[in-house]
């Protein structure tokens, strides 16, 4: 089967369950979809996109070793969608580029290392150092406390956005100074 039109069908079977969520204002702690015969998220499938059994089961199996969802039974019938899926969910919706995730820029290679060090393209640990840093240097300068407090709350602001929380993971609570 065309590469192209499993990655478009993933999209849209993590859209479809996102949006469901969204629609009930629950998470994904919360949500349990049921993709077995007779199940209603499966009506709602068989609906909108018309895909074969097979098809949809080869979805949802990719989705699974993608950790893009997670199936807890033998039959499809309870399913929750990760973080990872919800976040590219949100991430198809709104038009960002996930080449990322279609292995182009991917590279394979031997690392030595005899001391700390840390590897990785949007690692969280750069993240919260980025952020430490932003509000350390917020509190040293020689702006006037309102000020401060009105940069870290816009800070705040930002990191609480659920579409930066679905990219940026927990971080956000973990920076001190902060919350």
């Amino acid at each position: 089967m065309d590469a192209e039109k499993i990655q478009k069908d993933i999209d849209s079977l993590l859209t479809l369950m996102n949006d469901d969520m969204e629609s009930l204002g629950a998470t994904i702690k919360t949500v349990t979809f049921g993709f077995a015969d007779g199940q209603e998220d499966r009506k709602a499938i068989d609906e909108l996109f018309n895909w074969s059994e097979e098809h949809l089961f080869r979805v949802i199996k990719i989705c699974n070793s993608r950790s893009l969802i997670q199936n807890v039974s033998n039959d499809y019938s309870r399913i929750h969608l990760t973080e990872e899926g919800q976040s590219r969910a949100i991430s198809v919706k709104h038009g960002k580029n996930r080449s990322y995730e279609l292995g182009a820029s991917m590279q394979i290679a031997t690392l030595n290392v005899n001391g700390p060090a840390q590897v990785g393209n949007g690692n969280t640990q750069n993240i919260h150092n980025v952020f430490n840093q932003l509000v350390k240097n917020i509190e040293d300068s020689s702006a006037s406390d309102e000020d401060k407090a009105e940069a870290k709350s816009r800070l705040t602001s930002l990191l609480e956005h659920p579409l930066v929380t679905s990219i940026i993971g927990s971080v956000a609570g973990s920076i001190p100074g902060l919350f």
